[in-house]
């Protein structure tokens, strides 16, 4: 099945409200929105940081399932979160530029999800802001959260790319 963009993000936010990160992918949400939080004019701006991330890495796996993909954290020891951030922002920064060949289907279906999930953080997280934001400022916090929801995509590539993840044997055979 391949599914719509609106079903995609619809998914995404929905997995999103479970507990759908590795222990590793947790760690690294755990110390990115830490260092938002201290590092943003306002620390509840971190928590967008970490609610985006989630987003974007729950639209990845979604893609994963779609593509009839099944992949589990891989037991051989993770990475070190150093190793993942400079993977995930790797990733991130080809994804937003158009290169290299992360998207799983159809580029312009995934281009569309991804664009979907941050209107959706947009809204919710900055609405309330409107009319006390001059333009620069909203164009900065939008950019800020597109950058977090596609590195959340990223997070989840950047995990198979290090080994952190990979293949799960479906159906219980040897």
């Amino acid at each position: 099945m391949t599914l719509e963009p609106e079903d995609l993000t619809y998914r995404a936010r929905a997995l999103a409200q479970t507990h759908p990160l590795t222990k590793l992918a947790g760690r690294y949400v755990e110390r990115a929105v830490g260092e938002q939080r201290t590092s943003q004019p306002v620390p509840e701006i971190g928590i967008w940081a970490g609610g985006a991330l989630i987003d974007g890495y729950c639209l990845r796996r979604v893609e994963e399932d779609d593509a009839g993909l099944t992949l589990g954290a891989v037991e051989t020891g993770p990475p070190e979160l150093d190793r993942l951030e400079e993977a995930a922002s790797r990733v991130a920064a080809e994804v937003r530029t158009g290169a290299g060949d992360y998207l799983l289907g159809d580029d312009v279906r995934t281009v569309a999800a991804l664009d979907r999930l941050v209107h959706s953080q947009v809204d919710r997280r900055l609405e309330h802001w409107r009319d006390s934001v001059d333009e620069k400022g909203w164009a900065e916090l939008e950019e800020y959260l597109t950058w977090w929801v596609v590195k959340g995509y990223a997070l989840r590539v950047a995990e198979a790319d290090l080994g952190a993840i990979g293949p799960v044997a479906v159906g219980g055979g040897s």
